[in-house]
């Protein structure tokens, strides 16, 4: 069901990805071990990685494990390879005389499936030991690190381990996705020729927005699963408040099927969609209210033209601080912005490309 507010378990009930799978599938197919799954945030990457993982096991047999950096992050984000194998060897106690084959199970922040694995007794295992039974016990196996980004805060290097499994460990795949699409990359470094990661050859698979015609067909096909038509007029206008983001637009048609009126609805979503980007934006609003100030610069200014040229930006925070600005500190605030998703540019043009987000810092 496309309203379904939880992972899809298949492809088969994913809307709008079957070019993305089917790059996953042939670039498996052509030998590539390393991807990078990118997209905002609520665009649907747990869901994409999970459907497409789980059609890789049942039609090719490939197995898989995917770990949740988020939630091994808050469990331990200093020693994140140290909590990872203390989750795998939780799993491992728990499955089927003390082996992982053949198997659905999860533990905290790691899920696996059809993974074989086998350790010896009384055993001090570290990541790599782990990772080099891994590769010798299957003969393909895809490791996903879903918003790998949070792996940033640990004491030791998480991509020297990423870079070592690409180098020495034919057999495994690895996966790693990321909503903060510039922190990701900046954690990744793959172009910086002094990181782990340098010139190892990858493949990106972009997640986007739903256009607006994927998006009305989306909520369309949604409603038909429930025997419902709402006026067209309403899936346009929600349309228009929540984008072509298929987080929002799932609750907003969760609430329809629920019994909330179209604008009920609507205001539900919004409401939730702001509680979690503020969330968000608590990082940045530590750090400094210069990020909170640009934010709803540009919110204002986009409210009555498409855009926000840097001099606009410049001069308004200026305005509102009653001093200068250094231009290299207001370049590394924007720079960040957009790294976070929150600010997309073109040249100097700066926009906010979700209407949730825009809304917030609109004041």
């Amino acid at each position: 069901m496309l309203f379904d507010t939880r992972p899809k378990a298949s492809m088969d009930e994913v809307f709008g990805r079957k070019a993305e799978y089917w790059e996953l599938v042939e670039k498996i197919e052509n030998g590539r071990n390393f991807f990078v799954i990118t997209g905002p945030r609520r665009i649907g990457k747990t869901t994409f990685l999970t459907a497409a993982l789980n059609d890789l096991h049942k039609k090719y047999k490939i197995p898989h494990i995917i770990i949740d950096a988020r939630t091994i992050s808050t469990a331990n984000s200093k020693n994140p390879q140290g909590q990872i194998v203390r989750e795998i060897l939780s799993i491992k106690k728990h499955s089927r005389k003390g082996r992982l084959s053949k198997i659905t199970d999860s533990i905290e922040g790691i899920t696996v499936k059809g993974v074989k694995l086998k350790l010896k007794r009384n055993t001090e295992y570290t990541l790599p030991d782990i990772l080099r039974e891994l590769n010798d016990s299957n003969e393909m196996l895809i490791i996903a690190y879903d918003e790998a980004q949070y792996f940033r805060y640990a004491n030791e290097d998480f991509t020297k381990t990423l870079a070592w499994v690409y180098d020495r460990l034919p057999n495994i795949v690895t996966i790693v996705t990321g909503s903060q699409v510039g922190v990701l990359e900046n954690f990744l470094r793959f172009d910086d020729y002094k990181a782990p990661l340098y010139g190892r050859y990858h493949v990106k698979i972009p997640l986007v927005r739903f256009t607006p015609s994927q998006s009305f067909e989306f909520l369309e096909r949604g409603f038909r699963e429930y025997g419902l038509s709402p006026d067209p007029k309403e899936i346009l206008s929600a349309i228009k408040a929540l984008d072509g983001v298929p987080g929002w637009l799932t609750h907003y048609g969760a609430s329809r099927v629920d019994g909330k009126t179209h604008w009920d609805a609507v205001q539900e979503v919004l409401i939730e969609a702001e509680g979690y980007i503020r969330s968000e934006f608590e990082e940045l609003d530590r750090a400094s209210p210069r990020y909170r100030a640009i934010m709803e610069i540009v919110a204002g200014i986009t409210s009555r033209k498409d855009s926000a040229s840097w001099t606009e930006i410049k001069n308004a925070l200026e305005l509102r601080e009653g001093r200068g600005i250094d231009d290299k500190n207001l370049n590394l605030l924007l720079k960040k912005l957009v790294n976070y998703g929150f600010l997309e540019h073109v040249g100097r043009e700066y926009i906010i490309p979700d209407p949730v987000i825009r809304r917030l810092f609109q004041t």
